[in-house]
């Protein structure tokens, strides 16, 4: 800067790095408005200052810099006249990126509305089961086992440990390691719901954690039916027995 100021700019030209890039500009900015002694007074000195940081804040280009990050070069009192073009296109910015906050604020309220309808839609359905309905895995009659299950709205009906069993496998990483966290979460908050000198009210807080880490689990295990949905179209290129015996 000292040496060569348009070499300078030559170089936050040529910079790739926006932040970078901003970074330079302020500082030729800065530079440009201290080789202009008497500024305060707002004379001739304070109008060359104007123009000079002015002329920089027009040599970055868009998007660079904007006239609010240039003002604390300028002197305590200057006409705004100077660099009223400036100001103009900073608030026709800020107008531009207003009008684009309140579309995608418009467009969350439809989102969130679609949501709750369909979530008051959803908590209207319910799913009817045979009583001898039987797992679409296993065979067991559900209501005769000694486990949880779950009934979708394709009509299949499938025991909890024989869909953790299939759909486990298709989960990511991450998901698969949070199942087994909360199934041993549960199975620790049962044990210490079960324990002596409980009270009832740390009883009813872990019925209620029970009940929020079920519905985690569920979340993740029976988010979509394993017989109709994107478990079944991941396992076609699965046999159809694991038995090497079957050909």
């Amino acid at each position: 800067l000292k040496v060569d100021p348009s070499l300078a700019r030559g170089l936050a030209r040529e910079c790739d790095d926006p932040a970078e890039a901003r970074r330079l500009w302020l500082m030729i900015a800065r530079n440009a408005a201290s080789n202009c002694g008497g500024a305060a007074d707002g004379g001739d000195d304070g109008r060359d200052v104007v123009a000079r940081v002015v002329a920089v804040l027009k040599d970055c280009g868009p998007g660079v810099m904007s006239i609010e990050d240039v003002l604390p070069f300028l002197p305590d009192f200057a006409q705004i006249d100077q660099f009223k073009d400036e100001i103009c296109d900073a608030l026709a910015s800020y107008s531009s990126k207003i009008e684009g906050y309140l579309r995608e604020m418009t467009e969350c309220d439809r989102t969130c509305d679609a949501l709750r309808d369909e979530l008051g839609r959803l908590s209207a359905v319910g799913t009817r089961i045979r009583p001898d309905a039987r797992c679409a895995y296993t065979g067991a009659e559900v209501r005769r086992s000694n486990e949880p299950f779950y009934a979708f709205p394709s009509g299949y009906v499938v025991l909890e440990s024989a869909l953790r069993r299939e759909v486990v496998p298709y989960l990511n990483e991450r998901q698969a390691r949070r199942v087994g966290a909360v199934e041993g979460e549960i199975a620790r908050m049962r044990k210490l719901r079960s324990g002596p000198g409980r009270s009832p009210y740390e009883t009813a807080k872990d019925d209620f954690d029970v009940e929020n880490l079920q519905t985690e689990l569920d979340g993740l295990i029976a988010a979509e039916c394993p017989l109709t949905g994107s478990v079944m179209v991941q396992s076609i290129d699965r046999g159809f027995s694991d038995d090497d015996d079957d050909e």
